[in-house]
């Protein structure tokens, strides 16, 4: 093959190559997202009505978009609550376990192209993590889930595009970045964290909060 037509076989690659690895950030999220994540919180504060219909849309919606964990560790989290709210020994194990072997499919999903799919907003990665982090961390320590927590929540504060998440986000993050170090006896990681959460959002409920356990720190 002469030289010049390999120049523009290998360039014409070299720019698809480059415009795949640097494409801009887009918004991905599904119709009804915004709702179904409505749903969700509302279980996560009790609401089994709510919660019930979290895990029935995330987990069509995570069905009909295979390639967005997000979803479907959203589904996973909403079933991990069924399995917290449970009366029976046997449905809190099953759906507990169940949601967390959710959770820990949809994150060895997760790959770069992740990191430039948004959510209202934020990387889907970032808040894949955050979703597991979230409730692996918080289930029993038994269940040998708490290393697969702290992995997802390092792996998010470490982010390349984790700056780029909402202060929300950023500020849960760091709020459970404290509360994990608390829990493991880490005082100067919990302070530092703290001090994130203060300085990001001084005048919300994680931001006062931070900022009194940092009194009691004597910080």
């Amino acid at each position: 093959m002469k030289p010049a037509i390999l120049a523009v076989l290998f360039g014409s690659a070299a720019a698809i190559f480059s415009a795949f690895v640097h494409a801009a950030p887009q918004e991905v999220a599904p119709q009804g997202f915004t709702e179904a994540r409505q749903q969700f919180m509302a279980g996560v504060a009790g609401d089994g009505k709510a919660r019930d219909a979290a895990i029935s849309t995330f987990t069509q919606m995570a069905a009909a978009n295979p390639g967005h964990p997000l979803l479907a560790a959203y589904a996973g989290s909403a079933t991990s609550l069924a399995g917290r709210d449970a009366m029976m020994p046997w449905n809190k194990m099953k759906y507990s376990e169940d949601g967390a072997d959710a959770i820990e499919k949809a994150l060895a999903q997760l790959t770069p192209a992740h990191d430039e799919a948004l959510f209202h907003g934020t990387p889907e990665s970032v808040e894949t993590r955050m979703v597991a982090a979230t409730t692996l961390l918080a289930l029993p320590d038994f269940m040998n889930r708490r290393a697969a927590g702290k992995r997802a929540l390092d792996a998010a504060l470490k982010s390349p595009v984790f700056e780029q998440a909402p202060v929300p986000v950023r500020t849960r993050l760091y709020a459970l970045a404290a509360k994990t170090a608390a829990a493991d006896k880490r005082v100067p990681e919990e302070a530092a964290y703290l001090k994130q959460v203060v300085q990001l959002a001084p005048q919300t409920a994680e931001g006062q909060h931070a900022a009194s356990r940092l009194k009691e720190l004597g910080l």
